[in-house]
C-alpha cells in the first residue's frame, strides 16, 4: 500500500504521523512529503489550506491511521498516549519560535553555535541531533557539541591552525596542570609540526591523569565516556605511527571505553595492564554490581584472555585503577612500555 522507500524511522515522518494521530492534519513539508503523497494517493487526505500546503485526514484516513502507526511504528499510539497534556514535537516547537526568532535575528551570528542551547532555543528539549530538516531552514550554522581535549605532557609540538596562529603545546604545558583544547578549536586544526610524542595514553580516571608522572615523549589524554568520540578523532589526527594505548578501570566499563575508542580512532585496540597490577587482586578489587551501565557493572561477554581480566570474570569482581597512582612501580612500568 505505501512505497517502500519511507524512511518510518526518520523523524519527520514519525512527526508528522503522530501531527495525524493528535491533530488529524499535517503540513505537507519537503522532508515529510513522501508520506504526505503516498496519503494523497490513498484519498486519505484532503485540502485544507493549499496556501500552506496543509492538509485533513478524511474518513477513511482516520480508520487506517491505527493500522498504519501499529504496522510501520508500533510504539507511536503508545507514546503519544503516555505523555501528559498535549506533547509539543520538535518540529511543532520549531514551527512555533523559529518565525519570531527570525524577525529578531542578530546580524553577527557565529558560523558556530553549541548544539545543546540552539535546540532549547528552537526545539524546547535537547536531542541526539538537531533535525536535519528543521536545520535546513537555519542561516548557515555549524552545530557543536563543545566537549574538550585534556592533555598533559611535554612535547615540542605546534598545533597548525586553518586561521590565526599556530597552538605551542610545550609552552603551554609548562604553566598548567593540564592543556584543555575546545572541541571548536580541534577542529581548526590543520596539521601538527615539530617533536611528536613517542606514545599516546588514554586514560579514564581523572586524578590518575592529572597526578601520574610521565616519562619524556608520552603524551597523556583524558577520557570521559561522553568525550570519546571527540578522543577517537584527536587519535585519528595524529600520525598512524604514533602508536596509542589505552589504560583504564579493569571493570566492563573500562573493557567497552576502549573499544569504543579503537572504533572511533579506527586504530587497533591496546590496553596498558601493569604486570604487578594483580598483587592489588586481595585487597583491592571490589565486587562487580547488578547493573548494565556506570561503574562497576556486572561483566558481560565471553571470557578474555588476559589473566587478570579472565580472573577478575570469574570472580564477578574488578578493579579500579586509582590505587595505582601510589605505587612507586608505574613509573618504571610506564618507562619500560616507552621503550
Amino acid at each position: 500500500m505505501f512505497d517502500a522507500s519511507i524512511d518510518w524511522q526518520a523523524l519527520p515522518i514519525r512527526e508528522g504521523l503522530v501531527s495525524l494521530y493528535k491533530q488529524r492534519r499535517i503540513q505537507r513539508m519537503p522532508a515529510n512529503a513522501p508520506l504526505v503523497d503516498e496519503l494523497l494517493t490513498e484519498n486519505f487526505l484532503e485540502p485544507m489550506d493549499l496556501s500552506t500546503d496543509t492538509f485533513l485526514l478524511t474518513p477513511e484516513g482516520v480508520l487506517a491511521l491505527d493500522e498504519l502507526l501499529d504496522k510501520h511504528w508500533p510504539q507511536g499510539r503508545g507514546w503519544v498516549s503516555s505523555q501528559s497534556g498535549d506533547p509539543c514535537l520538535p518540529g511543532e516547537v520549531f514551527e512555533r519560535r523559529w518565525p519570531f526568532v527570525r524577525e529578531q535575528l542578530r546580524n553577527d551570528l557565529p558560523h558556530v553555535l553549541n548544539q545543546a542551547s540552539l535546540q532549547q532555543a528552537l526545539l524546547g528539549q535537547q536531542l541526539d541531533e538537531f533535525p536535519s530538516h528543521l536545520l535546513e531552514q537555519l542561516p548557515q550554522v555549524t552545530l557543536s557539541r563543545d566537549r574538550s581535549l585534556h592533555l598533559r605532557g611535554q612535547p615540542d609540538v605546534r598545533l597548525l591552525r586553518r586561521h590565526g596562529r599556530a597552538i605551542e603545546l610545550q609552552k603551554l604545558l609548562r604553566q598548567l596542570t593540564e592543556l584543555v583544547l575546545p572541541e571548536r578549536d580541534f577542529h581548526q586544526l590543520k596539521e601538527m609540526e615539530g617533536e611528536l610524542p613517542a606514545l599516546v595514553m588514554t586514560i579514564e580516571d581523572r586524578g590518575l591523569f592529572l597526578d601520574m608522572d610521565l616519562p619524556d615523549g608520552l603524551l597523556a589524554l583524558w577520557v570521559a565516556p561522553r568525550d570519546l568520540e571527540l578522543a577517537g578523532a584527536f587519535l585519528r589526527f595524529l600520525p598512524h605511527w604514533v602508536p596509542h594505548v589505552h589504560f583504564g578501570d579493569l571493570d566492563h566499563q573500562g573493557l567497552v571505553m576502549a573499544e569504543r575508542l579503537g572504533r572511533y580512532s579506527q586504530r587497533p585496540v591496546r590496553r596498558f595492564i601493569p604486570d604487578f597490577w594483580s598483587d592489588y587482586l586481595a585487597d583491592f578489587s571490589m565486587p562487580v554490581e547488578d547493573k548494565k551501565l556506570g561503574k562497576g557493572a556486572a561483566w558481560r561477554g565471553p571470557q578474555l584472555s588476559v589473566p587478570i581480566i579472565r580472573l577478575l570474570m570469574e570472580q564477578q569482581r574488578w578493579l579500579p585503577q586509582a590505587p595505582l597512582l601510589l605505587d612507586a612501580r608505574l613509573y618504571d612500568a610506564l618507562r619500560q612500555l616507552m621503550r
